[in-house]
């Protein structure tokens, strides 16, 4: 470096440069030749900063001999040449530091001082010689961490096991409340837990294996909610309590460990929990309930073998109950509801499957709402299905709602999934297209026609006698229905079309044909006059019949050997142009 300093000696003009680059020999001219060594940059910067920062132990320990020049000095960040040492973990300019009385434990006004700097880069050499040198174990950073924390989090047990020797204490709570412990559970540093938990036992203070964070989370529910096994198996090893609740959820460890879907952390935490808790209520976060959204069945069998129960009829926790008093507008049963009630609509089926082959039963007990209702109000085609075919009962009864509720609601929600589509025309040139049976593809995917080939009836709708003042109480009948979710005249037709081809023997009442437009009058009727007909009545126990097995479709009925006018006469075409068009009301739900 001589030769470059000789040959140009610009780029050497300054003391700072020359120790920034650790040119030892250049640095000697320029001091021995009258350059100054107090000298900052804009930073704040020495040329011990440089030094230090560098890597330098030559260069540094020939300014540190300068008369000028203050060990101590700090940049305008508050860092001081042993904290840049610390930081890039060079003990020999550490070592040169503290062999000149420079502080140690001088910090940044953020409260990192050099032995937090050592920690943070792993160097063990500059934390053995910054503690030796009597460095403060317990200083603090301005999130309240100390050495240890910092340790623990991350996970450097040589570390963590050498600071507890030498005074570090692991009962000091950093913001939030989060010891050492919380934080070696948290990121699963087995080894470093490991250690805190014998220390502490070792001075009598286990209690701190519960000590929680300020949202009551222990460090056995963060354990068990990332995932980490062992951490929760030494945790409870050493007394964890399993049945502390976070405050917010009022969840414990084990309910955290199932909603991340942690099966061998629920394997642990199950003979350490006090299943009692979970009578009350099925509340979002009730075991079961968790177990239910996962594919993988193995947590809830867990659960079940445990002993908890999934065949109680619980009281409707508070969520609930405001979400499906919607579904009670006219006065429904079900201030109770069974498990099935819990499943939303993009849980995957399999835990449905599995309660409802063990016998969980999917019709409604007393003061229960009907699981398939609620799986139609929250749109769930595909449990509502599963459902069906496990024998949930099509056909139910309120003595404030006129005819059948459950077709009340699958027609409502049928009309809701059009409407988020597209208006039809009852007249538009759909209905007289040559594939005039299309609407027999859309409607057996609709939740009327998956009621009706299940056994529904329809004719209860057509049984208003009397006007129902049903203000600010929603549906109560079909009537209601129509004045109040459908908003065309046009769909009001072809709705009521379409209910009236799975009807026998009804007569349209008041109420309804009110609502109809006066030149669709006729035809309606004509359609309800064939309602009591012994043909219409085959027909209606031939579609019921063969569609619920998924039969009925026109490519099936136009196959059959039968006359062309009675084909014909089973797709419904003496019915149109109403009918034709109903399909494309009736759309399939998203599942």
């Amino acid at each position: 470096m001589q030769d470059s300093f000789e040959e140009d000696p610009e780029n050497y003009k300054t003391v700072c440069v020359a120790a920034r680059v650790g040119d030892l020999v250049g640095l000697q001219e320029l001091v021995w030749n009258g350059r100054p060594v107090d000298v900052f940059d804009n930073r704040g910067w020495s040329p011990i900063h440089e030094a230090a920062s560098g890597g330098f132990p030559g260069c540094l320990e020939f300014l540190l001999r300068q008369p000028s020049v203050d060990a101590d000095w700090q940049t305008h960040e508050k860092e001081t040449a042993m904290l840049l040492a610390a930081r890039q973990g060079n003990s020999q300019c550490v070592r040169a530091l503290v062999n000149a009385q420079a502080d140690i434990d001088l910090a940044t006004d953020e409260g990192f001082s050099p032995l937090w700097e050592a920690i943070q880069c792993c160097n063990v050499d500059c934390i053995r010689l910054l503690v030796k040198k009597g460095a403060d174990v317990n200083q603090r950073v301005y999130t309240g961490y100390t050495p240890l924390h910092l340790a623990a989090e991350r996970g450097y047990a040589s570390i963590l096991d050498y600071l507890l020797k030498h005074g570090a204490k692991q009962d000091v709570r950093a913001d939030h409340n989060l010891t050492p412990i919380f934080l070696a559970a948290h990121w699963g540093h087995v080894d470093c837990l490991r250690i805190l938990l014998r220390s502490a036992k070792d001075e009598g203070n286990l209690a701190l294996v519960n000590v929680a964070a300020a949202d009551n989370a222990t460090p056995l529910l963060i354990a068990a909610q990332e995932g980490h096994e062992a951490v929760v198996d030494l945790l409870l090893e050493y007394g964890a309590d399993a049945n502390i609740l976070v405050t917010d959820t009022g969840a414990g460890p084990l309910q955290y460990a199932i909603y991340k879907e942690h099966a061998r952390c629920v394997h642990s935490l199950l003979p350490a929990t006090k299943l009692s808790m979970f009578k009350d209520n099925f509340s979002d976060m009730h075991p079961l309930v968790q177990a239910l959204q996962w594919q993988d069945t193995t947590i809830l069998r867990m659960l079940l073998a445990a002993g908890l129960d999934a065949f109680q009829s619980q009281l409707l926790d508070p969520d609930q109950a405001t979400e499906l008093s919607l579904l009670a507008e006219g006065g429904l049963p079900g201030r109770k509801a069974s498990l099935l009630c819990h499943i939303r609509k993009s849980w995957p089926l399999e835990g449905a499957k599995l309660l409802l082959e063990h016998d969980l039963s999917p019709i409604a007990q007393d003061d229960e709402i009907p699981p398939l209702l609620v799986a139609m109000w929250r749109n769930a085609f595909p449990l509502f299905c599963l459902l069906l075919r496990y024998n949930a009962p099509p056909n139910i009864y309120h003595h404030n709602i006129c005819g059948n509720v459950a077709m009340l609601l699958a027609l409502r929600k049928d009309l809701d999934n059009c409407c988020l589509g597209h208006s039809i025309n009852v007249n538009s040139n759909h209905a007289k297209t040559k594939d005039k049976h299309v609407w027999l593809e859309h409607r057996k995917r609709s939740y009327v026609w998956r009621l009706f080939v299940a056994g529904g009836e329809v004719e209860s709708l057509f049984s208003e006698d009397i006007d129902v003042n049903n203000e600010g109480q929603g549906v109560s009948g079909l009537s209601s229905l129509l004045k109040n979710c459908v908003h065309s005249k046009d769909m009001v037709v072809a709705t009521v079309a379409f209910l009236l081809t799975l009807a026998c023997n009804v007569r349209l009442p008041k109420s309804v044909l009110s609502l109809l437009p006066e030149e669709d009058t006729k035809e309606i009727i004509h359609i309800t006059d064939s309602t009591p007909t012994l043909a219409h009545a085959c027909r209606v126990k031939l579609m019921r019949t063969i569609g619920n097995k998924g039969r009925y479709t026109p490519s099936i009925i136009t196959s059959l050997r039968l006359p062309e006018t009675l084909r014909e006469y089973l797709l419904f075409s003496d019915l149109d142009p109403y009918i034709g068009t109903l399909g494309c009301m009736v759309s399939l739900p998203n599942s």
